[in-house]
């Protein structure tokens, strides 16, 4: 994809990379892996319903499975295994909600709101922090059920985004606002009467700077010897402008002179690449797509009746409107809607095969 028409930015391309270590939780929570080697000494005892109590519940339904909190319980006893790994990495910090699933796996929050997965053999497998996930989602917000939902809501999710399903819904006590959150991870937002008031894509709600909190800053010169192995090999007319390591996710990101991005794991095994094109973002407006020209919208209803418009932006520099769908293709179009150009998501992106 042409990144300046993405508004992707640098945090949110490594919060795309999070999603993936993320869903990987999925293998071992729905149920991958047995029970067998949990630890004996580790004593799971009754409590109340976590899918009710417990701050995890407003994960995302597509990231990680929550549907069988209730039968989650809550361990006593921290494995000393799992104990170790704490005391390592998250020293000083205290375990707000410590869970076990009904396949051994466990689930850890602690008070800095970083979430912790480890398997029913108590190794560790992935972390991320739990507010990336929950920033609609207050002390104040309730969900409720996708069909108790005010007719007026139901019937402009029917029209506009038919071929999107619900992931999560609920309201906000405070002020009575509606969110309802798709599966595209498109937010919609609606007063307390049902009356449709923005949208947003959920990154688009995230920190705009990647060196938040987690991001660590680093001397190039202290990267790990496979990333600068693959910085000569291909990128060696480049000039590193800034490298770091950011903890929650445990992946390098090293930013070069001609603004590609570089994404490793903490092996420095080469992840991904990108161009970061923030800057060209400023001409660029998030369109609602309902309110998108009638001609765009038949063109995609004709050419991709089975695909949604993940998002939908106004470049007034250039006079063209871009749309990204759910199959990554990306759409242009002049002003009066008229069909310029194709792209895929994924053209600028390096193929992660040496070829930076």
């Amino acid at each position: 994809m042409i990144l300046k028409y993405s508004n992707l930015n640098v945090n949110n391309k490594m919060k795309k990379t999070k999603n993936l270590l993320v869903l990987l939780v999925l293998a071992f929570v729905v149920g991958l892996m047995s029970c067998e080697n949990q630890n004996a000494d580790t004593t799971p005892q009754a409590t109340n319903d976590p899918s009710t109590i417990s701050r995890l519940r407003f994960v995302r339904s597509n990231d990680y499975d929550t549907s069988g909190m209730s039968n989650w319980q809550q361990v006593s006893t921290i494995p000393d295994a799992i104990q170790a790994y704490l005391t390592q990495n998250h020293a000083g910090i205290s375990v707000a909600e410590s869970w076990q699933t009904q396949t051994g796996e466990y689930i850890f929050l602690l008070e800095d709101d970083t979430v912790l997965v480890f398997n029913a053999s108590e190794q560790f497998v992935v972390s991320f922090s739990l507010p990336d996930y929950e920033d609609y989602a207050d002390e104040d917000f309730v969900e409720v059920d996708s069909a108790s939902l005010p007719q007026v809501i139901l019937d402009y999710l029917t029209t506009n985004h038919a071929n999107d399903p619900i992931d999560l819904a609920g309201q906000n006590t405070g002020d009575g606002e509606y969110i309802i959150v798709l599966e595209s991870e498109l937010v919609l937002i609606f007063d307390r009467d049902g009356n449709f008031i923005e949208s947003f894509m959920e990154d688009d709600e995230e920190d705009d700077d990647y060196e938040d909190e987690d991001f660590e800053e680093i001397d190039a010169a202290n990267l790990p010897q496979p990333i600068k192995d693959y910085l000569a090999n291909n990128h060696a007319n480049d000039v590193i402008d800034e490298a770091g390591f950011h903890t929650a996710e445990e992946i390098y990101v090293v930013v070069l002179e001609s603004e590609l991005v570089l994404i490793f794991d903490k092996e420095g095994n080469f992840i991904e690449s990108f161009q970061d094109d923030e800057d060209d973002e400023d001409h660029c407006e998030e369109v609602d797509p309902a309110n998108l020209p009638q001609a765009i919208k038949d063109y995609i209803s004709t050419n991709y009746p089975n695909d949604q418009i993940v998002e939908a932006w106004l470049d007034s520099e250039e006079g063209e409107y871009i749309i990204e769908l759910s199959n990554d293709k990306v759409l242009i179009f002049d002003t009066d809607g008229n069909f310029i150009e194709e792209d895929d998501d994924d053209d600028d992106e390096d193929d992660g095969n040496g070829n930076g």
